[in-house]
């Protein structure tokens, strides 16, 4: 592979160095280079992710080409997991998490891209912003509506046969599904205004889509942070087996990724 030395973008890239990040399920320290996105952790078997800064992979029409092919592939965001692994519907409900933290980056990307065509509006990187941005949302419209829906409509009723709505945290996790439902509208909007404006950068709108993407990502990362590390290992010591193949059964009836946004 040939990286173009004169891109300071891709810097990063050329020349790779490791970080240290803890496990989030067991604090273990995980090895991850710049050039990685995420790494699996020989403690538990935990997938773990680096923090992803918005780069030249995200809005660059030449980055594949400059950084070869593997490794554009590695580090762009929206990179799709195999959700019919085998497992439990806990494992699923992991796996998307990690999908959601994956597509997070594409999110950074399209407020990146937004910011620098407000600079540069004769580049087609305005238009790469306004792309990403499309994309992000239908992601959120589909496989993260689905996603709650599975929670709010058949896992938190289960698991409140157990603890009852006193001692529940369901409540907080439906708020949380709001206040995400919430801003994605808000995101929508803003998007439509951007389509309807035609080619002339906004800065104004770009700096709105700036503040909401932050929102979002805060909460889904909160939000996830509390379902992986409480919700779920509460989850696995409740539910037996049969109440774990009826929840998988009930999901069939909601349909597969691909539908309605969930209403919570």
């Amino acid at each position: 592979m040939v990286f173009d030395k004169s891109c300071p973008g891709s810097r990063a890239i050329r020349e790779p160095r490791p970080e240290n990040i803890n496990c989030p399920d067991c604090g273990r320290e995980v090895e991850i280079w710049t050039d990685e996105l995420k790494a699996t952790c020989l403690g538990c078997g935990s997938k773990v992710f680096r923090a992803q800064q918005a780069s030249c992979i995200d809005w660059c029409p030449h980055a594949k080409e400059c950084v070869g092919p593997e490794v554009y592939e590695r580090l762009r965001p929206g990179i799709e997991e195999d959700v019919s692994a085998a497992g439990t519907p806990l494992d699923v409900l992991k796996r998307e998490h990690e999908r959601i933290l994956e597509n997070i980056g594409l999110l950074r990307a399209a407020s990146l891209c937004l910011k620098l065509g407000t600079f540069t509006p004769d580049s087609p990187v305005w238009d790469k912003g306004i792309d990403h941005l499309t994309k992000v949302l239908d992601f959120f419209d589909k496989d993260v509506g689905l996603h709650f829906q599975r929670e709010a409509e058949v896992l938190f009723p289960s698991l409140e046969k157990h603890f009852g709505m006193e001692k529940s945290p369901i409540r907080l996790l439906l708020e949380e599904h709001t206040q995400v439902g919430q801003w994605y509208d808000r995101l929508k909007d803003r998007l439509v205004e951007l389509q309807g404006g035609g080619r002339e950068p906004s800065e104004a709108v770009s700096a709105q889509v700036q503040e909401i993407s932050s929102h979002i990502e805060r909460l889904l990362r909160e939000h996830i942070k509390k379902e992986n590390e409480s919700l779920l290992p509460l989850a696995r010591s409740l539910l037996g087996e049969k109440e774990l193949a009826e929840i998988s059964s009930k999901w069939k009836s909601l349909g597969v990724p691909g539908g309605n946004r969930a209403k919570t």
